[in-house]
């Protein structure tokens, strides 16, 4: 016999909290101004929320992510 266990909506659960973490990180690291690891962070957070199915949650991500990286990443060579 086999038993099959539907893990799905855990692993959207998990996807989606891990999002949370990771934008939470992003801020401490914001806050330190360390903006190239906030940024890598916000990416993976995109990711999860991507993952997770929380669209909203990675348009969030998405716009914080752009934000930074248009202020503090701009090219100033002419």
């Amino acid at each position: 016999m086999s038993w099959k266990i539907d893990t799905a909506g855990q692993f959207i659960e998990f996807y989606v909290k891990k999002g949370h973490y990771l934008v939470e990180l992003s801020e401490n690291h914001f806050k330190n101004k360390e903006y190239k690891k906030c940024l890598e962070l916000l990416s993976q957070a995109h990711g999860m929320f991507e993952k997770g199915g929380a669209k909203d949650e990675a348009e969030k991500v998405k716009v914080k992510f752009n934000d930074i990286k248009n202020t503090f990443f701009t090219n100033t060579k002419t």
